[in-house]
């Protein structure tokens, strides 16, 4: 009879623990059930707003923007100075068909400049071909010398300009620079020859 005691003392004890041990469980199950329905439900919420921004509808809570001045100016309603800004270029092709050209003139004089200035002129020229005639390249024999040549094609018969312009910052005496000019023609480069007496400011 003495042995049954202790034997019966360490049953109950054993069960004691096992039902501890399972309430815990219990307890930690319970906590990560809820803590997952919690997620699914802002899971959902989240997707539910997404699509209703998706489909144009708001929250009757959302502030609208307010509206645009109509009489503010944007910088995009202000018209180029450059009236080759709007021209898109029109590369040409790689073997063009040879056509003509003819220059009005092939020298610019500019006369006496002070050595602070920049002048422009600009050579006429006429596509007297049968084929659309492409200016490939026009380069100005330095940096002070910058040409300005059309990028679309000029269609037979028709003329168009390339201006040149010159800065004479720095430059003294008697000045010539050169334009060559890269064309679809025979022979392929033409050169355009400007000129200047550059004196300094002050005289």
């Amino acid at each position: 009879m003495a042995g049954v005691v202790p034997v019966f003392i360490f049953a109950l004890n054993f069960n004691a623990v096992k039902n501890a041990v399972t309430v815990s469980l219990l307890a930690v199950l319970t906590v990560v059930v809820s803590f997952l329905v919690y997620q699914n439900y802002s899971l959902n919420k989240k997707v539910e707003e997404l699509s209703a921004a998706k489909n144009g509808t708001t929250s009757a809570s959302t502030t609208p923007s307010a509206p645009l001045d109509p009489a503010a100016e944007s910088p995009f309603d202000k018209p180029s100075t450059d009236p080759l800004a709007t021209t898109l270029p029109v590369a040409p092709p790689k073997n063009p068909v040879l056509s003509s050209i003819s220059f009005e003139r092939l020298n610019h004089d500019f006369g006496k400049i002070s050595d602070a200035e920049f002048v422009n002129t600009k050579f006429r020229f006429k596509n007297t071909g049968t084929n659309p005639l492409f200016i490939l390249n026009a380069e100005g024999s330095c940096g002070c010398t910058v040409p300005r040549w059309p990028r679309e094609p000029i269609a037979p018969g028709t003329a168009a300009d390339i201006f040149v312009q010159f800065d004479s910052h720095g430059k003294r005496g008697e000045i010539e620079k050169t334009v060559t000019v890269t064309s679809n023609t025979t022979p392929a480069k033409n050169i355009l020859t400007i000129k200047s007496l550059v004196v300094p400011t002050d005289k």
